[in-house]
């Protein structure tokens, strides 16, 4: 049995909701949205973005559209793959890297966390209270990956205590979201809460329609598919 995905559908979208992730935090959208709710006109003083360290965590498809979009800001990028043809940084100046170590070194060092790992034995629950006190205490964690790969309690905590600056979620361990959720007690400085449509414009999904006859067609014209993939079954996908 062949199989392959729909590589490139989603990647436009969701490397655009990353930009407006970290430009969210980095521009304080939440005061300036405050102030204009309380009729305040108050100069605040705001950071630059240039040479803020970005580590992708799950650098595929979706993680080099990512960077692509923040290469222009001047950002430190570094990508964690599972595994390396040719280290070293690529087109867009990306560092890629591997293995457990080089994680642990991009956990402790970004201002920004990308989360884009899937769900395995390994990933499930990875974001947990540990492992955000690792991070800076000013650093930004952002998951559009997979839910379970995070504590929801552990993270609520870590930003109602100033263990981490905030976070930007459009996924989240049990979904749809409970009401009675800590999440939904956290101010808006500080979360960044959407309801797991970051990828859901009409072009995405017209390009996933594009893609899935392209290759059925492909499929029926030459008996083979373009981006088979063995499916790794006893590490969860």
């Amino acid at each position: 049995m062949l199989f392959t995905n729909g590589k490139g559908a989603y990647s436009y979208t969701l490397g655009m909701h990353t930009v407006f992730s970290i430009l969210y935090f980095n521009r304080q959208t939440a005061k300036m949205q405050q102030l204009r709710r309380e009729r305040q006109f108050e100069c605040f003083f705001l950071e630059e973005i240039r040479g803020s360290k970005v580590g992708i965590l799950g650098y595929g498809d979706i993680g080099r559209e990512a960077a692509r979009m923040l290469q222009p800001l001047g950002l430190e990028v570094t990508g964690l793959r599972r595994s390396l043809d040719t280290p070293g940084r690529d087109e867009y100046d990306v560092l890629q890297v591997c293995g457990d170590a080089a994680m642990e070194r991009i956990i402790a060092e970004s201002d920004y966390l990308v989360n884009l790992l899937p769900k395995t034995p390994q990933t499930e629950g990875l974001f947990n209270v540990a492992t955000f006190a690792k991070m800076k205490r000013t650093a930004v964690y952002i998951n559009l990956g997979r839910g379970d790969t995070q504590k929801d309690s552990d993270l609520a905590a870590a930003l109602r205590d100033g263990v981490i600056a905030g976070a930007s979620l459009d996924v989240v361990e049990v979904e749809p979201l409970p009401p009675s959720s800590p999440l939904f007690d956290i101010d808006d400085d500080k979360l960044l809460l959407t309801p797991h449509n970051a990828c859901m414009t009409t072009e995405s999904f017209k390009g996933a329609i594009k893609r899935f006859v392209k290759l059925a067609k492909q499929f029926l014209e030459t008996g083979a598919l373009e981006g088979v993939y063995k499916p790794h079954l006893e590490e969860g996908y």
